[in-house]
């Protein structure tokens, strides 16, 4: 007989509520439905990346398994806790999406096929079992067929909990069978709790929050890839851009090819959101992108026309293209983008 696969791959730490910032209404609903046992058989958290759907069903899986829950939060000290914890509970499936060779990441039939498997045996802690499918949009066609049979004919006391950050692109009688958990973008007091949590120093806070639409995720990333002093850099040469000489054009193509490939590439997503916010000022519009940057935006926004804004965007937008598209040299690239927009 081969070898079955073990697909619980996730810990559970105590207190995971703990963790979820903001989306009250969201959490004290879920805990109700707890411990009210009226629990549906499958929940889809559905939202933007960063914003705590993952670990908000986490913590749902550890109040549903939870054999000394309180009010639907779990214990953190009985058996099936300690297990969660240590990522080794038999009744707790993660279906997590998978990388082969070249392809895209993506969950499988075969994966699907082997959480089925698992959940068909008797649980061995209680007679309940969790399912977890993170990027649960990933699925493929045959992966979501295979599911959806699932979720038509759940087997015993099984909860199943989809996470997904494009809900559109689930099937849609998937959709149908589970009770919507929506997920809306933190606002600012979250977003300063987690950060703070994460001791991103203080002066830092409120460009990441405004760089990162609500998603504590993205932010957090921002800070570790160090993205601000990318940001800062774009803002500084395109104030400089009017007054560039070729001389200081070679200069700055120099300096910049230097950055590994990627990190250009995100330089140049700066660089056009930068000039994005310049072309909404021109329009009269007080909305954005970089508004922690809002004076010097202004302040660079009457040093040039329209046309002039439009078409260093463009040449912006082209020559990230191509950065990420072709070989072409990223000196070239970033020297034709500054001296055509400069002009």
């Amino acid at each position: 007989m081969a070898e079955e696969k073990e697909v619980f791959v996730l810990c559970v730490q105590p207190g995971a509520w703990a963790a979820v910032e903001g989306h009250g209404k969201t959490r004290a609903r879920l805990a109700r439905l707890l411990s009210e046992k009226r629990v549906p058989h499958a929940l889809l958290f559905s939202g933007p990346q960063g914003v705590g759907k993952k670990q908000a069903a986490l913590a749902v899986a550890a109040g549903f398994l939870c054999l000394n829950p309180k009010d639907g939060l779990a214990c953190g000290v009985c058996e099936s806790c300690r297990a969660l914890a240590a990522g080794t509970h038999p009744d707790f499936f993660a279906v997590l999406p998978e990388t082969s060779g070249k392809t895209v990441r993506s969950i499988k039939i075969e994966q699907i096929r082997e959480m089925r498997g698992a959940v068909a045996r008797a649980p061995k802690f209680s007679t309940r079992r969790a399912v977890l499918l993170d990027d649960a949009e990933t699925m493929n066609d045959a992966a979501a067929n295979a599911l959806l049979k699932t979720l038509e004919e759940p087997p015993g006391d099984t909860l199943f909990l989809l996470v997904t950050g494009a809900r559109q692109a689930l099937l849609p009688t998937i959709v149908s069978r589970c009770m919507l958990v929506p997920f809306a973008p933190l606002d600012d007091e979250a977003m300063t709790r987690v950060l703070a949590a994460h001791d991103v120093p203080e002066e830092l806070r409120g460009s990441l929050i405004a760089l990162s639409g609500g998603s504590a995720g993205r932010a957090l990333q921002l800070f570790a890839d160090d993205a601000l002093s990318l940001r800062e850099d774009a803002m500084a040469t395109l104030e400089k851009l009017p007054q560039m000489t070729p001389e200081t054009v070679f200069s700055v193509g120099a300096r910049l090819a230097a950055l590994d490939r990627e990190r250009l590439l995100e330089w140049f997503r700066y660089m056009r959101m930068l000039l994005r916010d310049v072309l909404a000022i021109m329009e009269g519009s007080a909305m954005l992108m970089n508004g922690d940057f809002s004076d010097r935006l202004f302040a660079f926004a009457g040093t040039l026309t329209a046309d002039r804004a439009f078409a260093a965007e463009r040449e912006a937008t082209e020559a990230a293209r191509r950065l990420s598209t072709s070989n072409a040299s990223p000196r070239l690239l970033i020297e034709s983008f500054l001296l055509k927009a400069g002009k």
